[in-house]
């Protein structure tokens, strides 16, 4: 085998392993498996309240990877996080934006309207590694389970907000300091 097949053997071997571990934090995470967290509850007892209108339904990833790793800022080193799906569509009127946190960290979900031409994750971060929430028109509140020192939603749990949302595209953001910049944004497209 050459050395840069060899190379590209091992890259590829890296991601794999990488990967594999993610997913195991994941369903660790959504399961309420989280060492050394402090938080140990589970969504199997959850029961999120009804839902109004339209559900938008979007679900956190993470790579789990922590803050400062390999000597670059905090928010370089947080890995690829996202929302699934990155884009959903629904019709006008009350719709319920929902997240579902399988990712290993808390996240947040807001909703903020698109310009015309702009798309997800084209907004400017500041020097908080955040970007500005002026004309946001909501933000999900944890339902279940509730963590009143966690900032955003626990691994494992359930925020929503119910809008009523007019034609239009809206962006779906975590603003938690990195997240956006790593990845935390998706489009809702409204009919």
């Amino acid at each position: 085998m050459s050395p840069q097949r060899r190379g590209w053997f091992v890259a590829a071997l890296v991601f794999s392993v990488v990967g594999l571990v993610g997913s195991a934090v994941a369903v660790a995470a959504m399961t309420g498996s989280r060492p050394g967290s402090g938080w140990t509850g589970t969504t199997a007892s959850c029961s999120p309240p009804a839902r109004s209108g339209t559900v938008a339904g979007f679900t956190t990833r993470d790579m789990g990877m922590g803050g400062g790793m390999m000597g670059g800022p905090a928010s370089r080193a947080l890995g690829p996080m996202g929302f699934m799906p990155r884009a959903a569509s629904v019709p006008s009127g009350q719709v319920t934006v929902v997240l579902r946190n399988a990712g290993t960290r808390p996240h947040e979900l807001l909703v903020m309207p698109l310009a015309a031409g702009q798309s997800a994750g084209q907004r400017t971060v500041g020097s908080d590694d955040r970007i500005s929430e002026t004309g946001k028109v909501g933000e999900a509140q944890p339902v279940c389970p509730t963590d009143p020192g966690v900032d955003g939603t626990v691994p494992g749990g359930i925020s929503q907000v119910t809008l009523t949302l007019a034609p239009g595209s809206y962006e779906i953001v975590c603003n938690l300091p990195g997240h956006y910049r790593a990845g935390m944004h998706a489009t809702l497209t409204v009919s």
